[in-house]
């Protein structure tokens, strides 16, 4: 069974991401999965807006931290390239031509809240929420997530969700503006595909031309050249071994 499938019906793609457990959490598979969906689905020029879900219980725990193909710790140059599908992953979804929406239900922590942060709009069930904990556990967000969330919510909120490890249920999503609307419990897919069909009325040329001029006047990601590598960078100084000691000179 494949982790990531596209259901088309009229002008919108319902893309599902399952990963059959592991709290959805995005390993390297998944996010060149991920990748390859919205390469496919940039190329399909029936489809005006695009949904991207989880399971019924989770929509991503985040980086998978146990994924060996991410985290080769005796050759940081492939652990930087492999992390660097993520960043890759959020630029895909990003830079969509169509209307694209969250459907969030359950858990969107980490990796799987900056996936979210990349779509135009989130539906977060009213049981669902959105969580940041990677200053507090050492490392900065990355993956063009900090640009995303701050223009979002603005540079105290932003702060106060990355440095106090805020968990941000769906009515408070919504009051800052994570959350575009929020949906009963098992809902979330049904009120993000109310939401793509609106969006999928326009013309296509008059969506995809106005979502370009848009993000052009507001995409700081380009500004999180390095954010990828900050997080490798602290990772790799947390583990036991790294700092080694200075070799003893001979007199």
């Amino acid at each position: 069974m494949s982790m990531v499938s596209i259901e088309r019906d009229d002008g919108v793609a319902v893309v599902r991401y399952d990963r059959g457990g592991k709290a959805n959490a995005l390993n390297l598979a998944a996010m060149d999965a991920l990748i390859a969906a919205a390469a496919e689905l940039a190329r399909d020029e029936h489809i005006r807006a695009v949904v991207l879900t989880g399971t019924p219980a989770v929509f991503s725990a985040g980086i998978d931290l146990k994924d060996p193909a991410l985290w080769t710790h005796d050759d940081p140059l492939a652990t930087q390239r492999a992390l660097a599908r993520g960043e890759a992953l959020c630029r895909a979804w990003a830079e969509l031509p169509q209307a694209t929406i969250a459907a969030i239900e359950g858990a969107a922590v980490g990796g799987g809240a900056v996936l979210a942060l990349a779509c135009d709009w989130r539906v977060l069930s009213n049981h669902a929420f959105l969580r940041l904990p990677e200053v507090r556990l050492g490392l900065p967000l990355a993956w063009g997530g900090l640009p995303r969330l701050a223009s979002l919510v603005g540079p105290a909120r932003a702060k106060r969700a990355l440095f106090t490890d805020l968990q941000l249920d769906a009515d408070t999503a919504q009051t800052w503006g994570l959350a575009d609307a929020v949906a009963p419990a098992g809902d979330a897919l049904h009120a993000a595909m109310a939401l793509a069909r609106d969006a999928a009325a326009c013309p296509p040329l008059a969506l995809r031309l106005s979502k370009r001029a848009i993000d052009a006047q507001f995409d700081a990601s380009r500004l999180a050249h390095a954010q990828t590598d900050q997080f490798l960078l602290c990772h790799l100084l947390s583990q036991p071994t790294a700092v080694s000691p200075m070799p003893q000179r001979s007199a």
